[in-house]
């Protein structure tokens, strides 16, 4: 069975100068993969962060922005890569590619593009539901992920 591919980012802060800090992709398998970003020095990120954001474990253990853009472009390449709409994923995508003057080799569009004849209200509060069922934190962008593929399957499957 193929899935459809979604991408979730998470940021450093809720400001306009956030960048992310984690990102997860899905595969037409339905695998996950999620990456901690090492953040650019031009992003400022000792100053550009919530209290929250471990900016050294960060720079220690997250992997560089060329490595995750080659990887992402290789695994969902030519595809369209679908994201909730609800946040700043597509910006924080965009500052990640163009802080390495790379571009994209995949199609953003968001979930409503995925499933037309659903509501978004309807869709998130069934992902909600989802979230709730399987203890998922949306606010990780890898347990997004998850939550979003169970929701796709479901509205696949749902026959009014």
């Amino acid at each position: 069975m193929t899935h459809p591919l979604f991408l979730d980012i998470d940021a450093s802060n809720a400001d306009d100068n956030a960048f992310p800090t984690s990102i997860a992709w899905s595969l037409p398998d339905g695998t996950i993969k999620s990456v901690i970003i090492c953040p650019d020095t031009d992003w400022e990120p000792w100053d550009n962060s919530s209290p929250d954001v471990d900016i050294q474990h960060l720079m220690d253990h997250g992997v560089s922005g060329p490595d995750i853009i080659r990887e992402m472009n290789e695994d969902l390449d030519g595809q369209t890569v679908f994201i909730d709409g609800l946040d700043e994923d597509e910006q924080l995508l965009e500052l990640l590619f163009e802080t390495y003057n790379d571009s994209f080799g995949f199609e953003i569009a968001t979930l409503t593009q995925l499933h037309p004849k659903s509501q978004l209200e309807e869709m998130l509060a069934i992902r909600s539901q989802i979230a709730n069922e399987y203890q998922f934190n949306l606010d990780l962008a890898e347990e997004n992920i998850q939550a979003l593929l169970h929701l796709s399957e479901r509205l696949e499957n749902y026959k009014p």
